[in-house]
């Protein structure tokens, strides 16, 4: 059994520090600098990754907020809508980050007059690191806490202040699983994109993060099941491996037949 104490505000004297906003607020410039590392090689332009990098953080911003607002008392934020730009209470979702971040990309890439399928490639090792360093005050803030567990390494959440049920209760880490998986999803893009076709790394992200999720939220606590025992994020991943899964296919089936041609 695991013990964490750890309060999710900190003071720098007056100033508190929201731990969860800054694990994000640094992942994306991390994820950042690797796609503008990896971009030389491609020979795309500094430049166009970080104003894209610009428009990826307000789109996923917006689309993380607008995805948890439709899942939590919609008609309550409605009779109140000034609370949906009130990030600051809490309540974002990485599915909703992910569709919003998609979608300002492909604004941007569209306008850039760039290939989408290059610079989707080029990100998508990204995505994961950068959502492996959001995750770590979450898993230490007990924000989106797990279920409960008899495994030794079962968490407990003993900091009154934590978002986690303060019950003594051993809980499946399962910010630290994700953690874990966001790296080793990264790993395999790495290794395997300079083998793949345009378009195929992202697509493979697509996939992998999508079939993981879909596993993980068998444990996640904070969250209630929605149609056949499923959780609404499951159902998400169901759809994004349906549609992802066919195009990667696609994709690649494509490539070994123009090879067999030559």
């Amino acid at each position: 059994m695991i013990h964490i104490d750890w309060n999710p505000v900190a003071h720098l004297g007056p100033l508190p520090i929201n731990w969860y906003g800054l694990g994000w607020v640094t992942a994306f410039p991390v994820g950042g600098a690797l796609a503008r590392r990896w971009a030389a090689r491609d020979k795309i332009a500094a430049s166009r990754v970080e104003d894209l990098v610009v428009w990826i953080l307000i789109g996923s911003v917006l689309g993380a907020r607008l995805y948890y607002v439709a899942q939590n008392n919609l008609a309550e934020y409605l009779r109140e809508p000034w609370r949906i730009l009130a990030i600051w209470e809490g309540g974002l979702a990485f599915f909703g980050g992910l569709f919003g971040g998609i979608l300002a990309a492909w604004l941007y890439i569209r306008r850039a007059g760039l290939e989408f399928a290059r610079v989707a490639d080029l990100f998508a090792p990204a995505i994961p690191i950068g959502a492996a360093i959001g995750r770590m005050p979450c898993g230490l803030d007990g924000m989106d806490y797990g279920t409960p567990t008899s495994l030794p390494w079962g968490v407990v959440y003993d900091n009154p202040a934590s978002y986690a049920p303060n019950d003594g209760i051993p809980r499946h880490p399962d910010q630290f699983y994700e953690l874990v998986g966001d790296f080793l999803i990264a790993a395999v893009l790495i290794r395997l994109r300079p083998r793949l076709p345009p378009g195929a790394t992202f697509l493979l992200y697509l996939v992998l993060f999508g079939a993981f999720r879909f596993v993980l939220f068998f444990v996640r606590g904070n969250v209630a099941g929605v149609a056949l025992g499923l959780k609404n994020a499951q159902w998400t991943a169901l759809a994004i491996v349906a549609v992802a899964m066919p195009l990667l296919m696609m994709r690649l089936r494509h490539v070994h037949r123009t090879r067999a041609a030559a």
